[in-house]
């Protein structure tokens, strides 16, 4: 049987036609009878002005001598002077701390305490802090709370607020604050 053909059969050879009739044309166009532009005219000489040498003049025969084979190919140095180290990492990472000879309440992250009381008194203000094996400590205001050597800034009733230096990303010194808020029964204090 033969089929007839239908207009999507016959779409690929007319594209290639058009394709072929447009370079073609282009040909043509870049092969024109045009006559190639004439040379520019020199540009008058200068007089010669004399200037004294920058450079003495190498001896040509000591160039000549010199063969290509044995020359040494130059080599490259590199200067890490002024540079950071490509190999290390751009993260800044701190070093790891020794807490066995800290105090207890340095020995533990900040965010890993409770503040679970506040004591007022004749002495001042006190805040009692509980850690995570159960044992509670009393705190004022400058005690320090954490490796980060973070101290106590402020105890009110509600909350306990300490200041702690970090490091970030990009190696430069900061400042947070943490806020303890006070456990009561009702938050689940256990």
């Amino acid at each position: 049987m033969l089929r007839e053909r239908s207009r999507r059969d016959r779409f690929p050879v007319g594209m290639a036609g058009c394709i072929a009739a447009i370079g073609s044309v282009l040909l043509a166009v870049g092969c024109g009878d045009a006559p190639p532009a004439p040379p520019a005219a020199p540009a008058p000489a200068r007089p010669a002005v004399q200037a004294a040498p920058a450079v003495p003049a190498v001896p040509v025969v000591a160039a000549a001598a010199q063969s290509p084979t044995t020359a040494e190919p130059e080599t490259y140095t590199y200067n890490p002077a002024g540079r950071r180290d490509p190999f290390r990492s751009l993260i800044v990472t701190g070093e790891k701390k020794n807490v066995e000879f800290l105090p207890p309440l340095q020995r533990r992250e900040v965010s890993e305490l409770k503040f679970v009381a506040v004591v007022w008194g004749s002495l001042g203000t006190y805040g009692m802090i509980e850690m995570p094996d159960g044992k509670g400590y009393a705190v004022r205001v400058g005690t320090r709370v954490g490796p980060n050597h973070g101290v106590v800034k402020r105890i009110t009733a509600k909350d306990l607020t300490v200041l702690e230096r970090y490091v970030d990303f990009f190696g430069e010194t900061r400042t947070r604050e943490i806020v303890l808020d006070l456990r009561t029964r009702e938050e689940g204090l256990e």
